[in-house]
């Protein structure tokens, strides 16, 4: 039986090209653009905040296109941006006291690689407030440190302490911007082509491993401390990865050893890799124990967790970004399959690169059309 399609409350059409999206206390859209002008190969972006009924709020532009976003999981005021010339831009959401939005302060723009390298995604450590990694299309994935004026964790003490930090102009497309170099730590395994994602581990054996996604078909196991390659396989995915969950608590806690991935090659995709151990170093393409599939259609670019989900009832619920056939809700069974139930495709002509989910919506954006919609929450 096909999932059945749900009707999109409210749409609206971005002026760039939407490439991720992250909604903020269930209320506001945080939209990450990228325009590419072909005659001079110049690449910019720009941060929109809209309301949940899609009305733009503020816009912000960028010099570097935006290829994601992310809220910090430890004050969700504190945003990333990654962008396409080399750089992390950390923001605060400012709210009044009735959490009405006032605007956007850029707190400082952090220089990880040279300007002429994509970041294609960025992720917050679910356990060091201070951790972020991101990966590029140098096949590069890297940690970086966010500073921080006190043994206290928030968007204000990070504002405090690169206030004091020495900023210093470059030259990128053509223009003078300020930025700060932020030492970075690289990881041992490099991807041969774009590295496309990364995802941090959350349950034992694995709260020491990040795993990295590259256009290679590689999927990648690094140790966090080290930086030294765990494992990596390229067997298994018939093109490249660009997608993967761990289990969390709210999650297949159930499994701590088993990962979503996702692929251009239309799959998703569970994997089971208690053959990693937890300190066993197991070699390159060692096969998982034990590997499941769906094939969505469409490619499989991005998951979101349901808010439902919760460490007691075991929906174990994700939303899918399928690129060229919309978004799909999908569960995870405790027998590794995969049932898809619900699906979101109408006025997405162009690929669904971004979406999020929060107690009361969805929210996707689909690139070439610049369409960005809210659903109400879907079963």
């Amino acid at each position: 039986m096909p999932a059945s399609e749900s009707p999109s409350r409210a749409l609206a059409y971005a002026e760039k090209p939407p490439c991720a999206l992250r909604i903020f206390h269930d209320k506001y859209i945080i939209l990450g653009t990228y325009d590419l002008d072909k005659p001079s190969g110049l690449r910019t972006g720009s941060v929109e905040v809209r309301d949940c009924e899609t009305r733009l709020l503020e816009q912000y532009e960028a010099y570097g296109a935006i290829l994601d976003i992310k809220l910090s999981p430890f004050d969700d005021t504190l945003i990333a941006s990654a962008h396409s010339t080399g750089n992390i831009q950390l923001w605060k959401v400012c709210v009044d006291d009735n959490d009405v939005f006032l605007r956007l302060d850029e707190l400082v723009n952090l220089q990880i690689f040279n300007p002429n390298v994509l970041i294609t995604s960025l992720h917050f450590s679910p356990s060091n407030p201070g951790c972020l990694v991101v990966t590029a299309t140098t096949g590069e994935t890297r940690a970086v440190d966010i500073e921080n004026d006190s043994t206290t964790f928030s968007a204000s003490r990070v504002a405090n302490h690169y206030e004091k930090v020495e900023s210093h102009q470059i030259d990128v497309q053509g223009q003078s911007v300020s930025i700060v170099n932020s030492p970075s730590r690289p990881f041992g395994h490099e991807h041969g082509l774009e590295c496309w994602t990364a995802e941090f581990g959350n349950l034992s054996p694995f709260q020491d491993v990040v795993f990295t996604g590259g256009d290679d078909a590689t999927i990648a196991a690094h140790d966090l401390r080290s930086g030294d390659n765990i494992w990596a396989n390229s067997r298994t995915h018939e093109a490249g990865v660009v997608a993967i969950k761990t289990s969390t608590p709210t999650f297949r806690n159930n499994k701590p050893t088993s990962i979503v991935t996702g692929s251009y090659d239309d799959h998703i995709r569970t994997l089971d890799l208690r053959m990693c151990g937890d300190s066993i170093y197991p070699g390159n393409n060692i096969p998982p124990a034990k590997s499941t599939s769906l094939n969505l259609g469409g490619g499989v670019w991005r998951f979101v967790e349901s808010p439902e989900n919760s460490d007691s009832n075991m929906l174990n619920k994700l939303m899918v970004c399928c690129m060229y056939d919309g978004a799909k809700i999908v569960t995870v069974g405790d027998d590794d399959e995969f049932s898809s139930i619900g699906y979101i495709k109408k006025n997405h002509e162009s690929m669904c690169y971004g979406g999020d989910w929060s107690p009361s919506m969805i929210a996707t954006c689909s690139f070439y059309d610049k369409v960005v919609q809210v659903w109400d929450e879907t079963s």
